[in-house]
């Protein structure tokens, strides 16, 4: 199938342990509860590798004996590097006759991701699927695989030894020293994000937020956020925050509501609630996410889910390892939590993300670099950047740093080759500025614009080219000419207007099938008369053009070329099993004959040559003159 992508089929699934009864702490079904909503389909399931055989740890709209039914489902998708897609298996004739869809379930539509260890060995999948056939767009496969790199990392998470305090200590040294580049990033997301105590007064909020009530920050902060909802919409909230609450209605609520911001203006917005656990160390409340629901709603819905299915997966993943580590101090369990919710909005991010210090060494990178570059983040870290980057990229970027670290924000783009693939890269570069001093390092966001610049490509292609014989159009000849003729005399040497002569009793006689092919054959035939670096170019329907360029040639020379036109346009077309009989009519001006004129103004001299061609009784050359008729007519 198209959707699929083949790995290496003799790569076997590596069997991890699963989790036992006591540490199942109900994460995998709220993944497969998440998945499904997030992808709007009805059935999730996760499954992980015992002996070669999947076993369901986590199913949300089936019963987990599904496993005895998705065997060859599970083995396909473990032999993908990316989403395993079937929008309708009764299109594939293995997946057809297969148990999921002919069983009670009637599985027609099926998405699955592999879930693979550090060392890329498939440990299990992620699925999600549906009765009916359905489309699966972009961003829900970029959200399948977010989830399930959200699962390998729980995986990862449970086999560390919670009884090696030093590895813990180690790792909280780590996180102490990215806390403050944590909370920058927290600050710089475009995303209005706010932490609402449980008396509904502020308690931290990022710019976005700020900017989004177009308020400034400290009157902000004095004005609880149900004084900015109407009525309707303030009792709709906290009812809905009841019920958060109680544990009713999932982990995560969303209202669409109105804020009433201070110039009286109203702004409807798209708002995400989860609560936050009430600990030693913080007083629980909610955690909101505001989006302005009037820049593209469909598309903003659906990023903003994925960012809440992030943050509460991370939240939960801190909140394990506070549980594990009850022994370290509220500030340590703050920055594990810092460090962890860092790692997970940026792991999650399609680009590369990174900070490099003054000294030009990798202080942080996201797991993108193990995508594109096949360098695991850890090993990067601590790195110069020439050990790292392609020496022709580092190269290419390297004026672009000189000025980040002179504090100026750079914006660029440039071609690279990454782990063997060309590529063509926008990056973004902003200076790392701690009080106002001197940039001592730089944030970096690359991203992957190959696609979008190999769709300009094609569509500058099209625009300068005729679609059926691939010849340059009629606006691409008069560029061309233009600056041929602003060259001056080693710029235009002559032009030639070609007209076949009966060509629409071809198409009334064979029809336009065939008269379009004996346009490509005759743009065939007129190429191979003209010499390197001249240009031929269909003008419109049975119309061609010649630029010959250069220094002014001789007439001789000149009607040769005029001549082989006319001998190979006037030889039989065998197109199918029609022979096509035609001639053409050819105005020539050559350019000592018009020096001053425009580019436009040559093309007509030399149509009107062509026309008094075909007056004269078509199958002929008329060489166009400046002051009079024109002087010769060869035949």
């Amino acid at each position: 199938m198209k959707d699929e992508c083949i790995m290496d089929a003799q790569q076997q699934p590596a069997s991890v342990p699963l989790p036992t009864e006591s540490e199942d702490d109900q994460y995998f079904e709220r993944v497969t509860r998440v998945a499904a909503r997030a992808l709007n389909l009805p059935i999730s399931v996760v499954c992980l590798d015992r002996l070669g055989q999947p076993e369901v740890i986590g199913a949300s709209g089936c019963e987990r004996d599904v496993v005895f039914h998705l065997e060859t489902h599970y083995s396909r998708t473990l032999q993908c590097e990316e989403p395993f897609v079937v929008r309708d298996a009764l299109s594939d004739a293995e997946l057809a006759q297969g148990r999921l869809a002919t069983g009670e379930l009637a599985i027609r539509f099926f998405a699955g991701i592999a879930l693979r260890l550090p060392c890329g060995k498939p440990i299990g999948m992620l699925c999600v699927m549906h009765s009916m056939p359905r489309r699966f767009t972009r961003q829900q496969r970029e959200m399948l695989i977010d989830l399930g790199q959200m699962i390998e990392q729980e995986v990862g998470l449970r086999k560390l030894d919670s009884s090696d305090r030093l590895q813990v200590l180690q790792a909280i040294d780590r996180l102490q020293a990215q806390h403050a580049l944590y909370v920058e990033t927290f600050h710089r997301t475009p995303v209005a994000i706010a932490h609402i105590g449980r008396d509904w007064e502020w308690r931290h909020m990022n710019d976005a937020c700020v900017k989004f009530f177009a308020h400034s920050r400290a009157p902000l902060t004095k004005t609880p956020i149900l004084d900015l909802l109407d009525a309707n919409d303030r009792t709709r909230l906290e009812q809905a925050v009841q019920a958060l609450n109680r544990g009713r209605g999932g982990e995560v609520l969303t209202l669409d509501v109105t804020f009433r911001l201070r110039n009286k203006q109203r702004k409807p917005a798209r708002v995400q609630v989860a609560r936050k656990q009430t600990t030693p160390a913080r007083d629980g409340g909610w955690l909101f996410v505001i989006h302005d629901t009037q820049a593209d709603q469909q598309e903003k819905a659906a990023r903003d889910a994925r960012e809440a299915a992030l943050h509460r997966g991370a939240h939960e993943a801190s909140e394990g390892l506070r549980r594990a580590h009850e022994q370290l101090t509220s500030a340590e369990r703050q920055l594990g939590a810092t460090r962890v919710d860092l790692r997970a909005i940026a792991d999650n991010l399609p680009v590369l993300v990174a900070y490099v210090d003054g000294e030009r060494r990798y202080r942080f990178a996201n797991s993108t670099y193990r995508e594109w570059l096949g360098l695991d983040p850890e090993e990067i870290v601590g790195r110069l950047t020439h050990e790292v980057l392609d020496a022709d990229f580092y190269a290419a970027i390297e004026p672009y740093v000189q000025r980040v670290l002179n504090g100026e924000r750079v914006e660029y783009e440039v071609g690279a080759t990454l782990n063997g693939s060309q590529r063509a890269l926008r990056g973004v570069l902003v200076p790392r500025l701690v009080h106002d001093q001197a940039a001592n390092g730089y944030y970096l966001l690359v991203q992957d614009v190959t696609e979008r610049t190999a769709l300009l490509d094609r569509l500058r292609h099209q625009a300068f080219h005729d679609a059926l014989t691939g010849l340059p159009n009629r606006r691409a000849f008069l560029e061309r000419l233009d600056e041929a003729c602003a060259a001056g005399g080693d710029g235009v040497a002559a032009i030639m207007f070609i007209d076949l002569d009966g060509f629409k009793a071809v198409n009334d006689t064979y029809g336009h099938q065939c008269g379009d092919e004996v346009l490509v054959e005759t743009a065939r035939r007129i190429s191979r008369c003209v010499r390197d670096g001249d240009l031929v170019a269909r003008h419109a329907g049975d119309e061609f053009t010649v630029l010959l360029t250069g220094p002014a040639i001789d007439r001789a020379a000149l009607e040769r070329i005029a001549r082989a036109i006319l001998l190979t346009l006037s030889q039989p077309m065998t197109i199918g099993a029609k022979a096509v009989q035609l001639s053409a009519s050819i105005g020539m001006l050559p350019r000592d004959q018009a020096a001053s004129l425009s580019g436009e103004a040559l093309l007509r001299a030399a149509d009107a040559a062509m026309y008094r061609a075909k007056v004269a009784g078509k199958a002929g050359i008329v060489v166009h003159e400046l002051h009079d008729s024109p002087t010769g007519m060869l035949g």
